[in-house]
């Protein structure tokens, strides 16, 4: 039990920048060959002016709507599919011990 923060932290820490990266790069991929699938603005898109648009959480999830969807494999990018694996990987994985350090801290809290 006592390694249970450690590793947690661990897998956060590496997990979030790989899943970070693959969002991104899947986003550059479907912007360049779909753009009308990632061309979502909300009421606060305005916030995001001036950032990538990857930054805007309409974009974001449009992203991870076409990577847990069957459309990624109408990309015809050879890479699409390694970072559709990525994220369908790690999210999960992500929530997963995100929600196991968020159990234990309170059910060993002192």
């Amino acid at each position: 039990m006592d390694l249970l923060f450690p590793i947690a932290g661990l897998i956060l820490l590496v997990g979030t920048p790989v899943y970070l990266h693959a969002v991104v790069k899947l986003s550059g991929i479907v912007q360049a060959e779909h753009p009308e699938w990632v061309n979502r603005r909300g009421s606060l898109s305005f916030f995001y002016t001036g950032m990538p648009r990857t930054a805007d959480p309409n974009v974001g999830n449009a992203v991870l709507g076409v990577a847990f969807s069957s459309r990624w494999r109408t990309l015809s990018s050879p890479s699409a599919s390694r970072y559709v694996g990525r994220i369908r990987i790690l999210l999960p994985l992500l929530l997963v011990v995100f929600g196991v350090v968020l159990v234990a801290i309170a059910v060993l809290k002192p």
